[in-house]
């Protein structure tokens, strides 16, 4: 790259080939959001790329995430330590599932572990009543008998073992139906 901006200089090429072998992100993306994250850097701490910043910091300058009324399920699924924190990598793992490029499947497995509320490995009529107060605003917006009717519908379609909640494999499969999931489960950066 050659880049002359000392700041860049942690993102030799081949960490930069490295992380687009391993995300669903172009060298572009990256290098703006390591640009984003410098931002964040006052300390010269981004130099480590492991280095752990608050994610009432990130959000900061993420809007995607600042507005986002699943936005602590979001940082608590990619944060890899589940610290309260996140590092650039956490970033590019997270950018990685919102591209346009990244397969569904694998955005309906994230989606599956930031709905699972309780981190029961299920995602029940606990979830789902979290997930739709969340979605609408706040409790109340939509009435518990309306609430019952949503989730009931949402079980009988997705609930395929009839146990009562939407395993995994389930959740993949009914998201992989639902044609708008990946345009909605995505932001560019």
């Amino acid at each position: 790259m050659g880049s002359s901006n000392s700041s860049l200089s942690v993102l030799t090429e081949d960490i930069l080939e490295e992380y687009t072998l391993l995300t669903y992100l172009s060298k572009a993306e990256i290098l703006n959001l390591y640009k984003i994250f410098g931002t964040l850097d006052e300390k010269g701490v981004l130099q480590n790329l492991q280095y752990r910043f608050p994610c009432h910091v990130v959000e900061y300058y993420f809007p995607q995430l600042k507005h986002n009324p699943l936005k602590d399920r979001i940082f608590r699924v990619f944060s890899s330590q589940k610290d309260g924190k996140f590092s650039f990598e956490d970033m590019l793992d997270l950018c990685s599932v919102m591209s346009d490029k990244c397969p569904e499947k694998v955005k309906a497995t994230w989606a599956f572990r930031i709905y699972d509320f309780d981190e029961d490995d299920a995602v029940g009529e606990d979830d789902l009543i979290e997930v739709i107060n969340r979605l609408t605003g706040s409790a109340g917006q939509i009435d518990v008998d309306h609430q019952k009717r949503i989730i009931k519908i949402l079980l009988e379609e997705m609930d395929l073992a009839s146990s009562g909640s939407v395993g995994q494999p389930e959740f993949v499969h009914a998201i992989e139906k639902m044609s708008e999931f990946p345009h909605s489960f995505c932001f560019h950066v």
